[in-house]
């Protein structure tokens, strides 16, 4: 054999050995992360490329301000002299969040669920079970889905470990006929209880025109549906109206790759449902993005099944003899965990539409004016992992392990402190902060790790003393606390509150009982009230207390006067920024002659109070010349508290 023939056979021994060798990596490396969804290991000071905003301009959305809180919200009328009822209603989930991402794959459908209750006015109200129909009708902005083929809508479980996929249907094939979309419906009392509901509202967030009527070049997450009451006799008894959040802003996209698939403002282009697939087979030696190719729709609950039935199969193996996956939470939410650590509240942002910039902005209840955010609640994106992988874990899912291996605990030192828990099921527990004993402290208030004991204990499950009416119907949605500020109009969250008492406050607050009741009780039947205490307002170190102290009542002026309104600086940490705090009204007197250097000047303390721009004595002032209540003008009226 020649120099140059045994030069070749080395060289095509070697191309054979680096091939075997890539072949076996790729092979190993499938059988590693197949069974157990283990995360890699996040190397220390890697750089993040998720962003914590949904829609920005660089991304190709729009940014907030582009016709955003113009949109007219109408309030149906109410004759507390005439009227013999209160309707209430409200959407179940607070913001339905829907994965567009078909016909690649599906996990959220379209379907929101939309409640109400019907008082009876007067001494000792009574809800209405009988002799009344509830129906609802979709307001024109809003657009209904088209219900789509069976086969490709059908998100039924199928046991875990066979097929997740369904077929698409074909043109031909009967499944495929579209029905038409549904604009209306009626609301059915649910057994047992005095709650009217209508499930499987199909509703996506994208009007009709297109144009400004919904905000972001026609994506409107904030739709709403009249709700009307009829007697036996078809009489109309009361009418009501409120939001059906829902939102397609998902943020896949921004480790996926891809555009958004609608006005560049959301949902989940091919290209971003493709790449996810092709991780998910890339990570755990499945075949999904070839499945959906062939024209197969993957159902990702078929596999990671939901808290109802997810422990029915563990521990165990499914027929193939792998593990059974974790539930659909625990999978999403441990797995990224790892990879989105250290981000607090812009985790959450980053793949639910709540980001402030984004085009939802779904967290905008009073809490969230409160300056607080999704973590002191749920916790930050690795304890919120972890409270699931936990639950799994105690199943004896191999699984749970490996991902809680790749996680830090943030609010406690070890995972084993965080108590378990089932999506859904337990959740955090309102009563973790509001005790009826007293205020909670917004600096430090937090519900996790405080899970409620079951579904039952859940705020839209609850309901009041009397066992008579749910929490939101007087306190508003999960997430749309009272009083809200929705993005797309000051007061569109707050329809309710806003027609039966005219300011947006929960149902009856500051003793507006009269709505219902028709008369003041002496005490509260729903549950206890704690009493709100005034505020003595003094001068700031360095200044001179020249007449008594203000006691300030907050309680007088939360129904009436939005919170930015005096707190126009914000909050910090859950607590309102100060008068006299830093770049505020932080002029007091100049330090050589003990006299205010400009009382002219907008920042000097005085002027927080008496000022001509936005102050108390201004504010009383203008009401007093429109003929509406106020405060007083007279300075004895308001420096009382001496010294």
């Amino acid at each position: 054999m020649s120099k140059t023939d045994s030069r070749m056979t080395e060289n095509l021994f070697r191309v054979w050995l680096i091939v075997v060798a890539v072949f076996a990596v790729g092979f190993l490396g499938a059988q590693l992360f197949a069974p157990s969804m283990r995360p890699a290991a996040r190397p220390a000071g890697t750089a993040q490329s998720v962003s914590g905003q949904n829609a920005t301009a660089s991304q190709g959305g729009t940014v907030a301000g582009s016709g955003y809180g113009q949109l007219v919200t109408d309030v149906p009328p109410f004759d507390p002299g005439k009227a013999g009822h209160v309707l209430v209603a409200w959407s179940r989930q607070g913001m339905q969040h829907v994965t567009d991402a078909e016909p690649a794959w599906t996990l959220l459908p379209a379907g929101s669920t939309l409640r109400a209750q019907l008082v009876h006015r007067g001494p000792g109200p009574q809800a209405v079970t009988e002799g009344a129909t509830l129906t609802w009708r979709l307001d024109g902005e809003a657009k209904p889905v088209a219900a789509q083929p069976a086969a490709v809508a059908d998100s039924s479980l199928t046991p875990a470990g066979q097929a997740a996929t369904t077929p698409a249907a074909k043109p031909g094939d009967a499944a495929a006929q579209v029905k038409a979309p549904q604009l209306s419906g009626e609301l059915k009392l649910v057994e047992g209880t005095t709650l009217y509901e209508a499930t499987g509202i199909p509703v996506l967030p994208y009007d009709g025109a297109g144009g400004p009527g919904g905000g972001k070049g026609g994506f409107n997450p904030y739709p709403t549906v009249t709700v009307e009451a009829r007697d036996a006799s078809g009489a109309l008894l009361a009418t009501t109206r409120c939001v059906l959040p829902v939102s397609t802003e998902m943020g896949c996209r921004n480790c996926h790759g891809g555009e958004w698939k609608v006005g560049g403002v959301a949902g989940i282009s091919p290209a971003t449902a493709a790449d996810v697939l092709e991780v998910h087979d890339r990570i755990n030696g499945t075949d999904l993005a070839r499945r959906a190719k062939s024209g197969t729709t993957v159902v990702c609950r078929s596999c990671h099944e939901p808290a109802d039935k997810a422990d029915a199969a563990k521990p165990g193996a499914t027929p193939s003899g792998k593990p059974v996956p974790p539930n659909m939470s625990a999978a999403i939410h441990g797995w990224h965990a790892a990879y989105m650590g250290g981000r607090g509240a812009d985790a959450c942002n980053s793949c639910h539409p709540s980001a402030p910039q984004g085009a939802t902005r779904f967290w905008r209840d009073y809490h969230a004016t409160k300056g607080l955010d999704c973590t002191r609640c749920h916790g930050a994106m690795e304890d919120h992992a972890l409270s699931l992988l936990r639950k799994e874990q105690e199943a004896g899912n191999p699984a749970a392990e490996r991902l809680m291996a790749a996680i830090a605990p943030v609010a406690v030192k070890d995972a084993k402190d965080i108590a378990p828990r089932t999506p859904w099921v337990n959740l955090p527990d309102c009563a973790g902060c509001h005790d009826f004993a007293e205020k909670p402290r917004s600096a430090t208030a937090s519900a996790f790790n405080k899970w409620t004991a079951d579904a039952a204990g859940l705020y839209a499950e609850r309901t009041d003393d009397t066992t008579m009416l749910r929490c939101p119907a007087c306190h508003g949605a999960p997430h749309a606390v009272y009083p809200a500020r929705n993005p797309l109009g000051r007061d569109r969250d707050n329809i309710p509150p806003m027609q039966y008492q005219q300011y947006a406050r929960a149902m009856g607050a500051s003793g507006n009982c009269f709505v219902c009741h028709g008369e003041t009780p002496e005490f509260s039947v729903h549950h206890p009230l704690v009493e709100r205490k005034t505020v003595t307002v003094t001068v700031p170190q360095g200044a001179k207390l020249a007449k008594p102290r203000v006691p300030f009542p907050h309680e007088a002026h939360t129904p009436a006067v939005d919170c930015g309104t005096c707190h126009h600086k914000g909050y910090v940490d859950g607590g309102p920024m100060k008068c006299a705090s830093k770049d505020c009204h932080d002029v007091v007197v100049d330090a050589e002659t003990g006299t205010p250097k400009d009382r002219e000047n907008p920042r000097y303390f005085r002027n927080a109070f008496h000022g001509e721009g936005p102050s108390c004595n201004a504010c009383h002032a203008r009401l007093l010349a429109a003929g509406k209540a106020a405060g007083p003008t007279e300075c004895r009226d308001c420096h009382k508290v001496k010294s």
